[in-house]
């Protein structure tokens, strides 16, 4: 999973697709919605935060 914190302006149109595909994972992850990925590194941290960047 590659989810940075980084402005898309940096990455080109393959690394945006796979951002957004990842990031909709990410997002079924923290609703329940699937088993895997829970522990991972990035969404442990969107989890500590309150409000998500």
């Amino acid at each position: 999973m590659r989810i940075w914190s980084l402005h898309p302006k940096y990455l080109d149109s393959k690394g945006i697709v796979a951002l957004w595909r990842e990031t909709l994972l990410a997002k079924n992850v923290l609703e329940g919605k699937t088993k895997g990925y829970k522990n991972h590194p990035q969404l442990i941290r969107f989890k500590k935060k309150e409000e998500p960047n």
